[in-house]
């Protein structure tokens, strides 16, 4: 079976997605409280399509070696920021992702 092939715009695009889902949870971290309930169950939703595309998409991408070494370099940085978000995916109860996150 061959394998998927992952176009660079798509790298792309989903490393800027990472890195906004990113920004935001540090936002709503602070806010989730004062959240309504919809909005904080859209917000999950959002959170659990990112994780999905993390694993299935990005770190496809990587291990293929379909990514450019500047989509590496940034997918790396993507992993170690979510690394140093553990305490808050966690605090908040979110899906952590099945990625390694120190061993790339």
């Amino acid at each position: 079976m061959a394998a998927e092939i992952i176009s660079a715009d798509r790298i792309e695009l989903e490393l800027k997605l990472g890195n906004a889902m990113l920004e935001e949870l540090s936002d709503n971290f602070e806010r989730w409280r004062e959240m309504l309930e919809g909005e904080q169950v859209s917000w999950l939703l959002d959170w659990d399509q990112f994780i999905h595309i993390l694993e299935h998409t990005l770190n496809k991408a990587y291990v293929s070696n379909q990514m450019t070494p500047a989509h590496k370099t940034r997918y790396k940085e993507l992993l170690s920021k979510i690394k140093d978000a553990t305490p808050t995916i966690q605090k908040l109860n979110l899906t952590e992702p099945n990625v390694s996150l120190t061993t790339l």
